[in-house]
């Protein structure tokens, strides 16, 4: 029997967030083994990888880039990343292999995964670049992560910058009208042009000839995920959320990265 989106919303409103967010996971798992078509799109940070105090000192488990391939072939290429980080750093990080997907919640788009990075926004003006790197400068621990088609600032090793950081940031809107939005994160806040998010760039990769007509299925970890996971969801597929700093256990369906990497691997049909 196949399970889709809709069947299992037939019982959510009637059961326990635990039961639902682990029914949600167990259709997936069944649509996958079964052989029906189903799209999958990951996060990286908090979702694969076990987040780091720096994004350059995260450990990729020796595994995962060998798991992505084989369930990519499985999936019969329709696996794709949608990440908060550039595409280039997501193909390091997945070496030596490299899939389609998102970076920089969609700023940069890989239609393919032989296919080029295309980035879709410029680069921020010289003033509003200037101004950020004043408040990171003001605010000791803060580190300035350029990411091209937008500005990441991570306060994970200066928590106590978090309040400071978020109104001195939100304080620029009002000087660079409809240039920027601000989006939170795990320890993070983006600056992001607008009209770029996790959730429009999953429909433009569903939209593809290697992703069209089939179940759409987003897990991710952050609050940038969120949209995605409407998205695929409006798409008649699956949100699956990562327990960590903003998914609690009950509501989640994975307790963690290593608890996605086991089930990834059990769809993989792999023993790597």
């Amino acid at each position: 029997m196949a399970y889709s989106r809709a069947d299992v919303r037939k019982t959510e409103a009637n059961i326990s967030p635990p039961a639902a967010a682990a029914g949600s996971r167990s259709s997936v798992e069944r649509l996958v083994l079964s052989g029906k078509p189903v799209a999958l799109f990951l996060d990286i940070d908090g979702t694969l990888l076990d987040v780091a105090l720096t994004p350059s000192t995260v450990r990729v488990p020796s595994v995962l880039p060998g798991v992505l391939h084989a369930l990519t072939a499985r999936l019969s290429g329709s696996l794709a990343v949608i990440t908060g980080r550039p595409l280039a750093e997501a193909d390091e990080l997945l070496a030596p292999f490299q899939f389609a997907g998102a970076g920089v919640h969609g700023g940069q788009m890989r239609f393919s995964a032989d296919g080029k990075i295309e980035t879709l926004t410029p680069r921020f003006g010289p003033q509003l670049r200037a101004d950020i790197e004043q408040i990171v400068h003001d605010l000791p621990g803060v580190v300035f992560e350029d990411k091209g088609s937008g500005i990441a600032l991570h306060y994970r090793l200066a928590p106590e910058q978090q309040n400071a950081l978020m109104m001195n940031i939100e304080a620029l809107l009002p000087k660079f009208p409809n240039q920027f939005r601000v989006c939170g994160g795990r320890k993070v806040v983006e600056i992001l042009p607008l009209g770029f998010s996790k959730g429009r760039a999953l429909r433009q990769l569903a939209a593809l000839p290697q992703f069209a007509g089939r179940t759409p299925v987003m897990v991710g970890d952050d609050i940038s995920d969120l949209d995605a996971f409407q998205a695929a969801e409006e798409l008649r597929g699956f949100g699956l959320k990562v327990a960590g700093e903003n998914f609690s256990a009950d509501e989640a369906s994975f307790q963690g990265p290593a608890d996605v990497l086991g089930w990834l691997r059990r769809l993989a049909g792999t023993s790597v």
